[in-house]
């Protein structure tokens, strides 16, 4: 009995819902068709790719310096992006800079959609003075511009890898959280929902099966934005001396560097923000694309 029960309400939530509107084929085919979708992503494949094979690559020490290489200009032959002023690959150090800032964008986003998520559907499905409660925390949080917030907590836990994602993390939460909770309030009204209530199911089913796999879609969208807005700020870090310290590669810190040898070593810093902006575009451009691709409404729209 209990069986069919549980079939019949899988059954009326499937159709109350319309099904799967945007099924794993629908949705990669649309993004196959999407050139902003495309484009960040084969930005963003190749960079990772870059990140994970650095061990394995035929690179240049980024840590150990050379005296008798400071300042080398770029060369195909020796060093593409040339040297540092302590006689340090440049290429060497943006590549690995790139497993630095992915690492770190990555936990940290991943931390904050966690924290988010739970608190925005707890807050949305139950409403009342739970609602009210974290509503509240959502707004205190939001109301500081993420990279302040970052560098305050940052600031005060102290310069290292650790630090940085930990304050990302609790600086990024409160968007994923208020994203979430205004998604929930509008589900959990929907026809399917009450029927799966009607049905006697439990607060932690239909939250979880029901109200959440119809709230994914603008939460791909904004962590994919988000992981560039976490390179962004944990780059911020390290040029303001508040993030990863060196020997560590960064490209922040490379960037501060550089900036004392514009004139006669521009490569030092140039290369670096080339490799960050083009990093970040990636990750806007496939949000964007995926914005299109997910939402019905966008239909047909950039492609």
């Amino acid at each position: 009995m209990r069986t069919r029960k549980t079939l019949n309400d899988r059954l009326l939530a499937w159709k109350m819902s319309g099904g799967l509107k945007q099924t794993t084929v629908d949705i990669f085919e649309r993004g196959r068709r999407n050139r902003m979708v495309i484009t960040g992503s084969t930005i963003i494949i190749i960079m990772v790719a870059l990140a994970l094979l650095a061990p394995y690559l035929p690179l240049a020490s980024s840590t150990h310096p050379l005296d008798y290489e400071k300042l080398l200009e770029p060369s195909f032959n020796d060093h593409w992006f040339g040297t540092d002023e302590n006689g340090i690959d440049v290429f060497s150090r943006v590549i690995f800079g790139a497993r630095v800032s992915l690492l770190v964008a990555t936990v940290a986003i991943v931390a904050s959609m966690l924290i988010g998520v739970t608190l925005g559907l707890t807050a949305g499905y139950f409403g009342g003075w739970v609602d009210y409660v974290i509503a509240g925390a959502i707004d205190l949080f939001w109301t500081f511009p993420a990279f302040l917030l970052a560098l305050a907590f940052a600031a005060a836990l102290g310069p290292s890898l650790e630090n940085v994602i930990l304050a990302i993390s609790v600086s990024y939460w409160a968007g994923f959280a208020r994203l979430m909770r205004g998604q929930v309030l509008t589900v959990r009204e929907r026809l399917f929902v009450e029927a799966s209530k009607a049905l006697g199911a439990k607060h932690r089913r239909i939250m979880f099966t029901h109200v959440l796999p119809n709230c994914i879609a603008p939460l791909i969208v904004w962590a994919s934005i988000g992981v560039a807005d976490a390179i962004t700020i944990e780059s911020s870090l390290s040029f303001l001396g508040a993030g990863t310290q060196p020997p560590t590669p960064s490209w922040g810190y490379m960037l501060k560097s550089g900036m004392l040898y514009l004139e006669e070593a521009w490569w030092i810093s140039t290369f670096p923000g080339i490799v960050l902006l083009i990093t970040i575009l990636g990750f806007n451009l496939l949000g964007d694309g995926m914005r299109d691709v997910l939402d019905p409404r966008m239909k047909g729209m950039r492609r």
